[in-house]
């Protein structure tokens, strides 16, 4: 979870200058490992005349399985690819994960809440559960901060000494921060296919170009929690320079 935090480490909020954001691990691979295992034990004690629930047992267990697979190939290809080509280091490689997480994936989390809550089963607790049904809005929040600081590098980037003309700069800064010119660099680093994710259907053009956007502006989000404004300042001229 994100969390403002002054250099000195105390949770306050005021005017510091050195205010920063934080984030505080939630551990998603072990929580989807204690899933995988309560979910298997379920259904080994569960009497094969239960048709219904078995079916549910057997989703369940394809679902948490796809989901481990693509915190895997997050952790293992996506970070150490951005890092090689951001030319930095990134502490909590969990963030990455969370930024990945679509709303399509709450349901699941929402049935396996209500399969064992108040039972002594109960793999993750009411908090937990309720941290991993609002992965996909963690990841909503961690984009909304990446498109506050792109929008302010892209602006700095643009400023000239002598302002003539608002219009033009308004001009360029909106092209720059398009969700059609920043899919471009979604692209570039196929981050579109680390999405974690059950939608069914394609969507349109303007749809995909939009949770492009998204997924970079959740990338910027993280560099700005990691590394602060001065680094988002040098990394946003990938951006900037997308053809």
């Amino acid at each position: 979870m994100l969390r403002s935090v002054t250099t000195d480490g105390c949770d306050r909020m005021g005017d510091d200058s050195d205010l920063t954001l934080s984030w505080k691990p939630i551990k998603v691979m072990s929580r989807m490992e204690t899933l995988a295992e309560i979910v298997q034990q379920t259904r080994i004690n569960t009497a094969t005349n239960n048709t219904r629930l078995l079916s549910k047992l057997e989703r369940w267990q394809q679902d948490i399985k796809y989901i481990q697979e693509c915190l895997e190939r997050i952790e293992k290809k996506l970070v150490p690819k951005l890092e090689k080509i951001l030319k930095i280091e990134f502490r909590n490689k969990e963030l990455f994960q969370v930024a990945m997480f679509q709303p399509s994936t709450k349901n699941l989390f929402l049935e396996l809440k209500t399969q064992y809550r108040g039972s002594a089963d109960d793999p993750l607790g009411v908090e937990g559960f309720a941290e991993m049904i609002n992965l996909s809005e963690m990841a909503k929040v961690i984009a909304l901060v990446g498109d506050a600081v792109i929008s302010s590098a892209v602006l700095q980037h643009l400023w000239e000494p002598h302002l003539g003309d608002a219009g033009k700069i308004t001009q360029k800064k909106a092209k720059i921060v398009s969700n059609n010119h920043m899919a471009k660099l979604c692209d570039k680093w196929k981050l579109y296919d680390y999405r974690i994710h059950f939608d069914p259907e394609t969507p349109s053009k303007s749809e995909m170009d939009h949770d492009k956007g998204t997924l970079l502006e959740a990338i910027y989000g993280i560099i700005y929690i990691e590394h602060e404004y001065k680094m988002i300042h040098k990394q946003v001229t990938h951006l900037i320079n997308t053809r």
